[in-house]
């Protein structure tokens, strides 16, 4: 059962057995004062109706309008006051304020004609007869002992007061100890863990993010702080990847500066040959400017590469996709480069399967994946000549792209790492570059909806996936 539900149902139970425990105080109570209750109910019933009513009606039946004077004196001894009543006036008779009163409040609509009627209106017992022909009424009424009432309700007052507050007392003294009952169980239950994710804070703003918070418990609050320690996992994996990028960062700005500094030597010491007069011919001065223009070459590369990874990472680099047939554009690419590099430095060797399906590709994008390809295994492949096999085969779901050299492949622990943004399996820097060849052509692939894995296979072998068109 959910925490959600248990609560409802302890609140439910409170309130059941509140009302319970109420319902039993006040039937305590009501049999410990039954019987004074009882009497004080009596007394007062017993002053509503005079003793003596009967006689008054049989008066009140047999008079007049006449005969007032006659009736208001054999009413007096029976304690009855009379009087006419005509309109809210009295004619004659008692003209006591009780009976002024009593006058304002009589309605001759509801009277039944020439028959008594007898009634109580507030503390008075009324015998009324009402004549119609003279539109009048006859009353006779006995008004109650003021002291006597104000006593009895007192009485009752009073008992009724002690009741209250003795129920009071038992209701507040049963919900305190229900409530703190229950109180302490659902401190139990709720606070135990908060008091554990309010530690676990604590650690966190003091920095340690490698001690997990362990509660067992309500499966909610294990659930809650389950998912407080994978945040905190989260965060520190973070950590972690930001320190990693932050060194990676300041490596590749250290790299860089090696290796622009490296072309920038060389072409400052061969434009000072030539303005110092050490090239003294033609055909000197011809090899060292041409040297170094090949160096400004080389800085020029190395910031263009810098300068697409910036647009890469903020998202500038423009994707145009086409429909394309693979092994025909591989071969292209691989016909193009053969006509400009040297034959006994590089070596192509093209498989690939016949009618293959088309993929959606950017011609633009591709071409500085197998640039940075060509670019990896030429620098780090360490022999001569550089042999590349390429092979484009089918998969049931993908069209796939082998690229695999001759070099010495890369060491297991590090080959998970060579897509890594600015990683550089060389730490000491004897080859030239940024790091970011790898790294740049793992994001084309994905951004073509594939993905790229290394392996060692007498070689680096990268095997790259890109899905297939949908037919038209």
């Amino acid at each position: 059962m959910s925490l959600k539900k248990r609560m409802f149902r302890s609140n439910m139970m409170i309130l059941f057995l509140s009302l319970l425990s109420l319902l039993a105080v006040v039937f305590l109570v009501l049999i410990l004062f039954e019987d004074r209750i009882e009497r004080r109910f009596f007394t007062m019933g017993q002053s509503k109706l005079d003793t003596e009513v009967l006689k008054a009606v049989s008066l009140v039946d047999h008079a007049g309008t006449d005969d007032i004077e006659t009736l208001e004196q054999e009413m007096e001894p029976i304690g009855y006051q009379t009087a006419l009543i005509r309109e809210e006036q009295i004619q004659a008779g008692s003209t006591d304020e009780q009976m002024l009163k009593l006058a304002q409040a009589l309605d001759t609509e509801y009277l039944q004609k020439e028959q008594s009627e007898l009634f109580y209106y507030r503390n008075a017992t009324v015998v009324v007869k009402y004549i119609p022909q003279e539109n009048a009424c006859i009353v006779s009424a006995h008004f109650a002992k003021v002291d006597f009432l104000k006593t009895s309700l007192l009485h009752s007052s009073r008992t009724l007061l002690w009741v209250l507050i003795l129920i009071s007392a038992g209701v507040v003294i049963v919900l305190l100890i229900l409530s703190s009952y229950f109180t302490k169980r659902m401190n139990r239950v709720v606070m135990e863990p908060l008091e554990e994710l309010v530690k676990g804070a604590e650690r966190i703003s003091q920095g340690n993010l490698k001690e997990d918070i362990r509660y067992h418990g309500e499966k909610e609050f294990e659930d809650l702080c389950l998912t407080f320690n994978s945040m905190q996992k989260t965060i520190l994996a973070d950590q972690e990847r930001r320190q990693k990028t932050e060194q990676s960062r300041i490596d590749m700005v250290t790299g860089i500066s090696h290796d622009l500094r490296t072309p920038l030597t060389s072409i400052q010491g061969y434009i000072k040959g030539v303005i110092d007069g050490v090239a003294d011919s033609s055909e000197r001065r011809q090899l060292y400017l041409k040297t170094a223009y090949e160096s400004t070459e080389d800085m020029n590369q190395l910031l263009q590469k810098l300068f697409d990874f910036s647009r890469l990472e903020s998202g500038q680099m423009p994707f145009h996709m086409v429909r394309v047939d693979l092994c025909e554009f591989v071969n292209t690419c691989i016909a193009q480069r053969e006509t400009v590099l040297d034959a006994e430095k590089l070596q192509f060797f093209f498989e690939s399967q016949e009618q293959l399906p088309e993929i959606l590709l950017d011609i633009q994008q591709f071409g500085r994946i197998f640039d940075n390809l060509l670019e990896n295994s030429m620098k780090y492949t360490n022999v001569c000549p550089v042999k590349i096999q390429v092979r484009v085969f089918n998969t049931e779901e993908s069209v796939c792209l082998e690229w695999k050299d001759n070099g010495p492949g890369v060491p297991e622990e590090k080959i998970g790492r060579i897509f890594d943004r600015f990683y550089r399996c060389d730490g000491s820097r004897k080859q030239k570059g940024s790091g970011v060849g790898l790294y740049v052509v793992k994001y084309i692939i994905e951004r073509h909806g594939g993905c790229i894995w290394a392996e060692n296979d007498s070689g680096l072998k990268l095997t790259l996936t890109f899905p297939k068109a949908e037919e038209e």
